[in-house]
């Protein structure tokens, strides 16, 4: 059902999408507990600085344009903007990528294309790839799963990486590369999926 949400008439119609967007963050509540087991306090690091950024991002562009700043960052949409884009981030990227990456995501993921209900991207993505193509080497740093009941990766380490100093021991195999390399050193299929990096369970 659609409602407008303001008086003036220039301004577009939109869905009401609270309780949307409410479902959204909370349907993302299991798996953000599971990553964060596996990869650490970057996750929920990510999540925070990536909601914070969308979020002020987007009163920055409402400012611009002249919008009234409560309707539109009361919906929700920036958070899960911030979420989903904290999600598709490495969990230790250096801190700036994460503002970098909503800045893109608000500015040409929605608002360049006259914000919500007008975007045909998802802004979330968006953010993703303007930061993949701008800064490779940071968006592949993507850490050896290491799952906190191991204490096997520091605090300090994690910490370290996110803000900005380069921490090798995070960094581990994607598992095409580890698959590529155990069977180059003749192990079964079945010997290199017992690896951590494949998860607790097939599939």
């Amino acid at each position: 059902m659609l409602e407008r949400t303001l008086s003036s008439p220039h301004l577009p119609v939109r869905p009401k999408v609270s309780n949307v967007m409410r479902d959204v963050l909370l349907a993302l509540l299991p798996g953000i507990a599971i990553y964060t087991a596996f990869f650490g306090i970057g996750v929920p690091v990510n999540l925070v600085l990536c909601a914070l950024a969308c979020w002020g991002f987007e009163a920055l562009f409402l400012k611009l344009r002249s919008r009234p700043l409560w309707p539109f960052l009361s919906d929700g949409t920036a958070l899960v903007t911030g979420a989903l884009l904290a999600l598709a981030l490495p969990p230790y990227a250096p801190w700036w990528v994460a503002v970098l990456a909503a800045g893109f995501a608000m500015s040409l993921g929605k608002h360049l294309y006259g914000g919500l209900g007008y975007n045909p991207f998802n802004p979330a993505m968006v953010g993703y790839i303007v930061m993949l193509i701008s800064f490779p080497e940071a968006m592949t740093r993507w850490p050896d799963p290491q799952p906190l009941w191991t204490d096997s990766a520091g605090l300090g380490q994690q910490l370290a990486a996110i803000g900005g100093a380069r921490v090798d021991a995070l960094v581990g195999a994607t598992p095409l590369d580890h698959i590529r390399t155990q069977l180059l050193l003749n192990n079964t299929l079945g010997e290199i999926q017992e690896h951590r990096v494949f998860g607790l369970l097939a599939g």
